[in-house]
Formats: C-alpha cells, sequence, structure tokens
C-alpha cells in the first residue's frame, strides 16, 4: 500500500537515492538542482510506501511562464524527473501521481504541465496521453550521411563565416544567449519559458558530457545564432540553434549546416543530424519532443486550433 504526499527537506536523501537509482545524474548537480528548486510540502509530490514508510515514487514540478505568439498566458509546470524505484514498479504509483499532479497544478491556477518523455520513448508518449497530455512539440528531423552528396550549396563566401567556441559562464556571452532564446520562446504557439538560472543549470548540465560545445555564429563578425552540439560515436549532432535576431530558423539552420559540412567541423566521416521547425503535423512524425497537458479552456482551444507541431527549446529537458 502506498500514500500520496508532498516532500519536505527530510526526503532530500531519499530523493537523492532515487534520483541516482534512475538517472545516474551526479550529487553535485542533483544537490544543487534540489537547493534551487525544491519548495517542502509543495512542489515534490511522492508517494510513500507504507510498509517501511519510504519514497517508492517521486517527480518534481517546476514552475515556469507560459507564452502564446509574444502573450503571457500565466504560469505552467515543468513535470521532470519522474521515477519510481525498482521494487516499486508497476504498481501504479506513478500513474497516482501524475494524476495527482495534474488536480494539485489546476487549483493553484495553473495553466498547463508539459514534459519531456524520457529519451524519446513511444511507450512513455502513449502512457502519458492516457492523462490527456498532447505530443503538441515536435521537429523535423535532418540526417546527412557521409557520401550522400547532400551538402547544400554555399550561401556566401566560407571565409566570411565564423563559429567560435565560448564560455557558457561568460556574463555577457550567457545574456545575450538567454536573451536570444526567451526571444525566440515568447514567439511560438505555446510555449513555457524557463527561468535565467534553469536555463544556465540546463545548458551546464549539457556541456559537463564528453565532446559539446557551445559556441557563436557568425557572418562578418555579426551574431547569427548561438549553437549547442556534440559529437557521439559516429554522428555529430546539432542539438539546439538559438537565433540572435530574425526569425528565419530553417534558413539559419540550413547555412549553419552547410559551414560545418563544408568547413571541415563536421569531419568527413561523421553523419550530421540536427532538428528544424516542422510545416506540418506530417513533417515531424517521427521526431516527438514533448508533451503538454492543458489545464484551461483557453490552452485547450489553443491546442485544438494548432495547424502544426510547435518547435520547442531542447534545453528543457535536463
Amino acid at each position: 500500500m502506498y500514500k500520496l504526499s508532498l516532500a519536505d527537506f527530510s526526503h532530500k536523501r531519499e530523493l537523492t537515492n532515487l534520483w541516482l537509482e534512475a538517472f545516474g545524474d551526479g550529487e553535485n548537480f542533483i544537490a544543487s538542482f534540489l537547493g534551487a528548486y525544491m519548495i517542502p510540502e509543495y512542489n515534490v509530490p511522492v508517494m510513500i510506501s507504507e510498509s517501511d514508510k519510504k519514497i517508492a515514487s517521486a517527480l518534481y514540478l517546476v514552475d515556469f511562464e507560459l507564452y502564446s505568439e509574444t502573450k503571457s498566458l500565466g504560469n505552467c509546470a515543468y513535470l521532470f524527473a519522474a521515477a519510481t524505484k525498482k521494487g516499486h514498479r508497476n504498481k501504479g504509483c506513478m500513474s497516482k501521481l501524475v494524476e495527482y499532479s495534474a488536480s494539485l497544478c489546476a487549483n493553484r491556477g495553473l495553466k498547463a504541465i508539459f514534459l519531456f518523455p524520457q529519451e524519446q520513448n513511444r511507450q512513455l508518449f502513449e502512457f502519458y496521453s492516457k492523462f490527456g497530455f498532447k505530443d503538441i512539440y515536435a521537429a523535423k528531423k535532418i540526417i546527412i550521411h557521409p557520401g550522400s552528396g547532400e551538402k547544400n550549396a554555399p550561401a556566401a563566401n566560407y571565409q566570411d563565416f565564423n563559429l567560435t567556441e565560448k564560455n557558457i559562464a561568460d556574463t555577457d556571452i550567457f545574456d545575450g544567449l538567454y536573451g536570444a532564446y526567451a526571444g525566440f520562446t515568447a514567439k511560438q504557439a505555446l510555449a513555457p519559458l524557463k527561468d535565467r538560472l534553469f536555463y544556465f543549470k540546463c545548458a551546464v548540465s549539457y556541456l559537463d558530457a564528453p565532446d559539446t560545445h557551445f559556441a557563436v555564429f557568425e557572418y562578418n563578425s555579426e551574431k547569427i545564432c548561438y549553437v549547442f552540439y556534440k559529437k557521439y560515436k559516429n554522428t555529430l549532432y546539432i542539438d539546439d540553434i538559438i537565433l540572435n535576431a530574425g526569425d528565419n530558423f530553417n534558413k539559419t539552420a540550413d547555412i549553419l549546416a552547410d559551414f560545418m559540412l563544408n568547413s571541415g567541423i563536421c569531419e568527413k566521416n561523421l553523419t550530421l543530424e540536427m532538428n528544424i521547425l516542422p510545416d506540418s503535423v506530417s513533417d515531424a512524425q517521427n521526431n516527438r519532443l514533448a508533451m503538454l497537458l492543458p489545464l484551461t479552456h483557453s490552452v485547450k482551444n489553443i491546442v485544438e486550433n494548432l495547424t502544426a507541431p510547435v518547435y520547442i527549446n531542447m534545453f528543457m529537458n535536463l
């Protein structure tokens, strides 16, 4: 038997152990996250096993502002790091937590809940859809294989372009990055905007992994976009592109990919992979990114009237 509860600071060790078991992040990162975002008896719903009085399952709800076409709709919640201990899985713990979280957020006046199903797991998308979550966030995946001859015609002389790695901790660099991210996000049909600290933690977590890079892409010394990319096995992944100005995301992505393919950054034996904005639902069928549960009629109306999936910034997912 289990009972629902809201965790407090006395549960930090149990929450840390569950996180370590489920996700494998380092204790320093977990402690940093809990220190910054855990609000006792408020935003960490848990299932307690009545047999040993220990946490069997937990998730986190982090409040962000929700935007639609530059207009703030109010707050939403990011459902994050949902996990159940191995000995308690397949007993309905997470289902009860998700239902409880939806009720909790609705009663608090939040407009929606969104989440990233781990590793694009199809079964997880199906699991969350049972509670009313919609997979409205998607992208069109572009894959260019080595030797495929799919390079694009150069947009200009490559000597006029430059991709320069930057330090994410540089205040001026991060100010520019966050401003670009916030501007792009607010323009989307329906998108949560995370605060500066959460965005910084997401970016730092990404860059802690081996062979990951953060850079500025420039044309004649003018910033075009910020770029997060990594090399893993036989693929160069352009994981996130944040425009510095303008609205032509796909054109910018096309030029950046072309530059990487022709400048040697993407080595000849590597496949290049990246996401661009989808034009239609069929454009993004195999690349769902995230899900959203509307909690108000106004948000439901936006979801029901979308003509194409919404592109969401990848760094929502730590």
